[in-house]
């Protein structure tokens, strides 16, 4: 049990060294012996947990879309009209990558692993948005003729915004103000 505990500790250590060296200096010059030396562990200890750098990268990734699972969950239960929990989900989510490097470091894994291509949290992200703002077309809170697509296209890249703000040191006020003005402007248009 004291050796499970302690395996489990190690990897979270692994992880959130791994966070702090992405987030520093980005998943192309990340190395498993940066990662390593932040952890405070030996090499042999991260390659116990993980295979490969890229191994490392997919439970950062991993990470940052339970995070965003949470945060729909926590909408689902509050219930109340879809376009408030979408505009409470992109609050947290933008608190999220302001103080969470994890969260952070997820983000930008999947931002870089997308070679091109659409990163996979952003899909999810843009599963969830559709998903609340259809809720809110049935519920009545969106206003009529709203296209759909064009609001999670803005929020998304409002999003990316905040996720480069908030790699920012002390950023957090900034992009809370930054995301709290694009809201002021966008939902009286939204609003039914």
């Amino acid at each position: 049990m004291v050796r499970q505990q302690r395996a489990v500790r190690s990897r979270d250590a692994i992880v959130r060294a791994a966070a702090h060296v992405i987030d520093r200096y980005g998943l192309k010059a990340a190395t498993i012996s940066k990662v390593s030396a932040e952890a405070g562990l030996s090499k042999g200890a991260v390659y116990f947990h993980f295979a490969d750098k890229d191994a490392l990268a997919s439970a950062l990734e991993s990470e940052a879309a339970r995070a965003l699972e949470e945060l729909a969950a926590a909408r689902a239960r509050e219930g109340g009209p879809a376009l408030t929990a979408m505009v409470e989900t992109t609050r947290e989510l933008a608190g999220l990558l302001s103080r969470d490097v994890v969260v952070r470091a997820g983000f930008q894994v999947s931002c870089d692993r997308a070679e091109g291509g659409v990163p996979v949290l952003r899909r999810r992200l843009t599963a969830l948005l559709l998903g609340l703002l259809e809720d809110a077309r049935r519920d009545g809170s969106l206003a009529p003729g709203v296209a759909v697509e064009d609001v999670v296209a803005a929020v998304l890249a409002v999003t990316v915004g905040v996720q480069i703000l908030s790699r920012q040191p002390d950023a957090a006020v900034e992009v809370s103000g930054a995301l709290e003005r694009f809201w002021h402007a966008a939902l009286p248009r939204l609003i039914h």
